[in-house]
């Protein structure tokens, strides 16, 4: 136990001497360091790596410009996906029922990227009204199919 004593040192006081109980506190002070542990370990499996390109954000100067690149585009509507690109090529893939074809979808997917192996990046847009649980599964579908340099975006 910690004290601390307070002298009464003269007029007659009496001295007064108060006892810190130190062993709560280091209980408490060890379980919120075993807690945050536990949990920093954790938050880095169930995180997804994702950017939000905006319009007309402004890039520096002293870069050259980027060259023109076919732009890959997943987009999650109402009635089923559709992967298209800048290029022009357009691939629909219907919902069977209420539900989305994952796997015509991951077939899609490797198709696409035996098309262009080097490819890393692929936006998914969402269409308004469709459920986030919907976005989040063609969100994994893309990056487990080859393309971690996935973003999300409004257009």
């Amino acid at each position: 136990m910690g004290g601390v004593n307070v002298g009464g040192g003269g007029g007659g006081k009496k001295a007064l001497d108060a006892e810190i109980p130190l062993i709560p506190f280091i209980d408490l002070l060890l379980c919120c360091v075993m807690f945050l542990l536990v949990t920093a370990v954790w938050n880095q499996l169930a995180r997804i790596n994702a950017n939000q390109r905006t319009p007309g954000q402004v890039e520096s100067e002293d870069q050259p410009p980027p060259e023109e690149r076919v732009i890959v585009r997943l987009q999650v509507q109402n009635s089923g996906y559709v992967l298209a690109s800048s290029a022009g090529d357009v691939i629909n893939i219907p919902k069977n029922g209420d539900t989305y074809d994952l796997e015509e979808l991951r077939s899609k997917l490797q198709d696409r990227k035996r098309l262009e192996p080097n490819r890393r990046d692929l936006t998914v847009v969402p269409e308004d009204g469709v459920r986030y649980d919907d976005i989040v599964d063609a969100m994994d579908m893309v990056v487990g199919e080859g393309f971690p340099d996935m973003s999300l975006s409004d257009q």
